[in-house]
């Protein structure tokens, strides 16, 4: 007889409705999250992602729709939230206080034990900088900072938003890359919002791309992004950054202060990652990438 395991619901949103003065900044947005998954929530600024991300955790009041959060509403329960980590865009931790002192206080408040806080400090990658005050941190090892401040309580469930936000490209790939290892060896379930869509591809298990507050589609990377696809990427030096583009065999078109990439499939995407990241290393700042399959973009551009 075939048996048929199915997946436990980490989070699950249903006709979700916010509004700010009258205006939907989430319409009928309905996606789940399931056990083992990297879910990645992808969109351009103002998609409404982050409004989404704060309504699941019950931060943010709904006017409709359904959330469920580990098996209880987020709003009415505040229990929902106990085995959930969260990664802020910003990380916001006490400046001149030294890493280890900010994840033991932490671990007091949710009641973890210093084994804990080693393991925290152990699976970030912090091991050599957890008694350096968090200010004096690089860029990426604040974001493993906040990462291992998530970790603090032994989260079953984790939600990043924009987790690689300025990062260089060689920083942003090793936080993905850490997500992945987090999710494919410890078990941990992630959310992670981004609006850089080939950054998630490289983790994602399942994508849910926004705009203006709506989901235009959602499923695995292939059902997503099967067919061409195309990425228009914003860079300081146009003309290095379509140069180091071409050597990696694209098809480049500069098109004023961008450049239009056409990329046969998905096989083809960790090919533009290593272009991005050698355009970085010959000194060309990445401002942003818009990637997206042409069905999609073109949902993406109505209304402006």
């Amino acid at each position: 007889m075939l048996m048929v395991q199915w997946l436990k619901p980490i989070l699950v949103c249903e006709d979700v409705v916010k509004e700010y003065n009258g205006v939907r900044a989430l319409d009928r947005v309905a996606f789940r999250v399931e056990e083992g998954e990297v879910v990645g929530l992808v969109g351009p600024n103002g998609a409404g992602k982050t409004t989404l991300l704060k309504v699941s955790l019950g931060i943010l009041r709904r006017e409709n729709g359904r959330v469920e959060l580990l098996g209880r509403d987020p709003l009415r329960d505040p229990k929902a939230r106990e085995k959930v980590g969260v990664v802020f865009e910003r990380p916001n931790l006490p400046s001149a206080v030294p890493v280890h002192r900010i994840l033991s206080y932490a671990a007091s408040i949710k009641g973890a034990s210093r084994d804990e806080v080693r393991r925290a400090i152990k699976l970030a990658g912090l091991e050599g900088h957890e008694w350096k005050p968090f200010t004096s941190l690089s860029a990426g090892l604040k974001q493993r900072a906040a990462i291992a401040h998530a970790l603090v309580g032994s989260p079953s469930f984790i939600i990043a938003d924009e987790p690689t936000s300025n990062l260089d490209p060689v920083e942003r790939i090793r936080i993905l890359n850490l997500i992945g290892e987090l999710n494919r060896d410890h078990g941990i379930t992630f959310l992670v919002s981004s609006h850089i869509l080939p950054e998630v591809v490289r983790i994602a298990s399942k994508i849910v791309i926004m705009n203006r507050g709506k989901v235009v589609k959602s499923g695995t990377p292939e059902e997503v992004l099967g067919g061409l696809t195309r990425a228009r990427i914003r860079g300081s030096d146009v003309k290095t950054l379509a140069e180091v583009i071409r050597e990696h065999g694209f098809d480049v078109e500069v098109q004023g202060f961008s450049v239009l990439v056409k990329i046969p499939g998905l096989s083809h995407q960790p090919v533009l990652l290593e272009a991005l990241t050698n355009a970085g290393r010959r000194g060309v700042v990445i401002y942003s990438i818009d990637f997206v399959e042409a069905s999609i973009e073109a949902e993406l551009m109505k209304g402006g």
